[in-house]
């Protein structure tokens, strides 16, 4: 009997991590057979249909067709990507908790899959969020600091940690060599980058911009920007002094096939660094916020790790502190390491891709049970 699944997220804006995330949970679908009728709440629906296919799709911000939508699914969905923090909007918290409050209010079973929680700064979003997630009848996360957040403000439901889903979408190499074959890069090495607005941007940026071409000269390869959100980091991006600017990439696959296609990444938005992880492709963080920390110490190479890696590989303890001069020198020291680097991170991925499967069994699971409750009553 088909079941009727609300997923609730950051989608439909136009940011590659998130819609990354979505694929790969409508992916651990498909790859666990789960007869789900599935319904998007997005800022575009149109949008969330034209890059995803099998799905239904309604606008997150429609509280009618919100509420008869949840009210008639048997299973919500919360998840993933970075929604209960506070450090950005109290007011995208709220909205998240409200849906996960609907959820409860109507009986119906709701989950958190594979988030990254936090920073949650307000007492006030501490309480807000723990008498949310206890009622909810599973909790996936990402990382062990999330895991440890939740538990630490009093969630009393088993949280589990897992990988985050978009290790389970499959690159698009041919229109990745489409791409690059427009820019001329068939063939050929190249480090890409990804940066984001941040607070104080116009001093880290120049040392971005600095390190990344003192590196690039001295290598003798070239600088491939990408904006993961166009609408939020082209202008970045294009500060840079990059080769390549890459514009209107066709999809989360394609950009994922771009950075499969990469040498080396660096990386301030998460999923720059997921995808190049899934991919075998040495990375190194640029760290504005805790999960690309937390991100980084998991899956960063033990080659990384030691010898002074850790320092370089790092480039400090977030973007505040980075210098052009640090930049410059982890860039080099991951590149002249780069194929047993990409070796350490295959030989990773098989294991990181079962744990992103697992919150996809738990679906499986919870709407299994509903089956069977329903045939009992019947």
């Amino acid at each position: 009997m088909t079941k009727r699944v609300v997923i609730s997220g950051y989608y439909g804006f136009g940011n590659t991590g998130d819609e990354a995330v979505l694929a790969g949970i409508l992916t651990a679908f498909q790859q666990l057979a789960i007869d789900a009728e599935v319904t998007v709440l997005s800022a575009n629906p149109q949008y969330t249909l034209s890059q995803h296919r099998g799905v239904k799709s309604i606008n997150r911000y429609h509280i009618i067709n919100l509420m008869r939508a949840i009210r008639r699914c048997d299973l919500l969905i919360s998840g993933g990507g970075s929604l209960l923090q506070d450090a950005t909007s109290v007011r995208s918290l709220r909205y998240y908790l409200f849906v996960l409050r609907l959820a409860r209010l109507f009986g119906r079973k709701s989950m958190i899959y594979a988030q990254g929680v936090g920073p949650l700064l307000r007492e006030s979003s501490k309480r807000a969020v723990a008498k949310e997630l206890n009622a909810v009848s599973a909790i996936t996360v990402r990382d062990e600091d999330s895991k440890f957040l939740l538990e630490s403000i009093g969630v009393s439901v088993p949280v589990r940690v897992v990988a985050d889903p978009s290790f389970l979408v499959p690159p698009d190499l041919e229109a990745a060599d489409e791409l690059l074959a427009k820019h001329g890069l068939t063939g050929k090495e190249f480090i890409a980058v990804s940066v984001r607005p941040w607070d104080g941007h116009s001093r880290w940026l120049t040392e971005v911009r600095q390190g990344l071409r003192r590196a690039a000269e001295e290598i003798g390869t070239q600088l491939v920007a990408i904006p993961m959100q166009e609408s939020e980091d082209l202008e970045l991006c294009s500060d840079l002094d990059a080769d390549v600017v890459m514009r209107e990439i066709p999809g989360v696959r394609a950009v994922k096939g771009v950075i499969a296609r990469s040498s080396l990444v660096i990386g301030m938005r998460l999923h720059s660094l997921i995808f190049a992880a899934s991919e075998g492709v040495p990375f190194i963080p640029i760290v504005y916020d805790p999960k690309v920390s937390s991100f980084a110490a998991m899956a960063l190479p033990k080659a990384c790790m030691e010898h002074g890696g850790r320092e370089l590989c790092f480039v400090g303890g977030d973007v505040a502190s980075l210098t052009a001069q640090k930049l410059a020198e982890a860039v080099i020291f991951v590149w002249n390491r780069r194929a047993e680097l990409a070796n350490e991170l295959l030989a990773k991925t098989p294991s990181l891709r079962e744990l992103a499967l697992e919150p996809g069994k738990m679906v499986a699971t919870e709407l299994m049970e509903l089956c069977v409750e329903e045939r009992r009553r019947s």
